[in-house]
């Protein structure tokens, strides 16, 4: 048995002074509670301790001289992200690649949850059935077929948790009824969409919205969103905040250029803390725009930030805790909600809350230790301590 002592114990509706008790995988006991004797101690120092953090959008880890995609390395882009503290992740297989890599992206995970002592928790499908006029690459977006539907979604199995889909497509509807056929939560994404197809799609079961203000449009156009009152009026991001009890994906980077400050704070508003998830959306492709091509004045310097060959804002090269904290620097959220939008409410969103996103008893020994701007200091992965964490 292990005993966390003199930390400050994060739980969603509270921080409080605690211990925690670890059996094997699994938190037997948490808050005011005695150490038994002969238990292992690990000493938070008076960090905050709460539970891992939940990357529900990854395509790859680019950070401390690594480049790994998942269509190469789907297991080891996992890896790495749980040295900086993601204990959960469902790898995204995405809209622009090619049958053959999404299908590759789908049996490496499929083989890492198998075999076990993996952070990978599920599949996330970013598409492949979107909007070809919204995303980097966008062009790439597959064709709607049935063949094709029932090929990606039997591989994968109980695996895909979340498809992104674009609900104004022609085939907008057949999707819903594809996800709910194969009980895949669907995620509103890389679309122009009008309000009837996105409310219908809510009623489908639609939950998630795909990282909110990126690759998505207005309904009328560029020219005629301005209209008559000169301010582009029921985009989707406005038309999907206006609809309660959906959660929003939110990248935070550095620069703010996937979501301004201003509309992070929107955010964060109008849904309140039980409803923002913080993700990467981190990128392992080589090749790409480097960084140090640019000045500090250019967006395109930024450490964190994604471009592809095209010059588009393709991903990020961030960790989710990075995510979290810029949040917290731009929202001005505490420690708690920081790991609530990184933790907490994927596990909810996912349906998977009753093992992960809280430290409460009977959920994984999945725990990291952060101090006040959300720096990871420690990573324990089903109750064993990382050799290894990445700040």
């Amino acid at each position: 048995m292990k005993a966390i002592i003199n930390g400050k114990l994060v739980y969603p509706d509270r921080i409080t002074d605690g211990v925690i008790l670890i059996d094997g995988d699994r938190i037997i006991a948490s808050g005011d509670c005695w150490v038994p004797e002969g238990a292992e101690i690990i000493d938070a120092k008076g960090l905050y301790v709460g539970p891992g953090l939940f990357d529900q959008h990854c395509h790859g880890y680019k950070q401390y001289g690594l480049a790994i995609d998942a269509i190469n390395d789907t297991r080891a882009v996992a890896l790495n992200h749980l040295k900086h503290g993601t204990t959960q992740i469902t790898p995204s297989a995405a809209y622009s690649l090619t049958t053959e890599d999404f299908i590759s992206i789908i049996n490496q995970c499929n083989e890492a949850i198998e075999k076990g002592d993996t952070n990978i928790v599920g599949i996330h499908f970013e598409g492949p059935f979107t909007n070809p006029a919204h995303g980097a690459n966008s062009h790439l977006t597959w064709e709607f077929s049935e063949d094709l539907c029932t090929k990606i979604f039997e591989r994968a199995g109980k695996n895909v948790l979340h498809c992104t889909y674009a609900p104004e497509m022609p085939h907008g509807e057949r999707m819903e009824a594809v996800l709910k056929k194969y009980g895949v939560i669907a995620d509103i994404g890389h679309t122009r969409s009008d309000p009837e197809s996105i409310y219908r799609g809510v009623r489908n079961g639609a939950k998630i919205v795909t990282h909110l203000y990126d690759a998505m449009g207005n309904f009328r156009g560029k020219e005629e969103a301005f209209g008559i009152t000169g301010d582009p009026q029921e985009s989707v991001s406005d038309i999907v905040m206006s609809i309660p009890g959906l959660y929003y994906e939110l990248i935070c980077d550095s620069r703010c250029i996937h979501v301004s400050a201003v509309s992070m704070r929107q955010t964060y508003r109008v849904a309140g803390e039980d409803y923002v998830i913080c993700i990467s959306d981190a990128t392992g492709r080589t090749g790409q725009l480097n960084p140090d091509d640019y000045p500090p004045e250019d967006c395109r310097s930024a450490k964190d930030l994604n471009y592809n060959q095209r010059g588009q804002l393709s991903g990020s090269r961030l960790v989710a805790a990075q995510s979290v904290a810029h949040f917290m620097q731009v929202t001005g959220a505490d420690v708690r909600v920081g790991f609530k939008v990184g933790s907490t409410n994927s596990a909810k969103a996912l349906n998977l809350y009753d093992d992960y996103g809280s430290i409460d008893a009977g959920k994984y020994a999945n725990i990291i230790f952060v101090d006040d701007a959300f720096t990871v200091k420690n990573v324990i992965f089903k109750g064993r301590e990382l050799d290894e964490v990445r700040i």
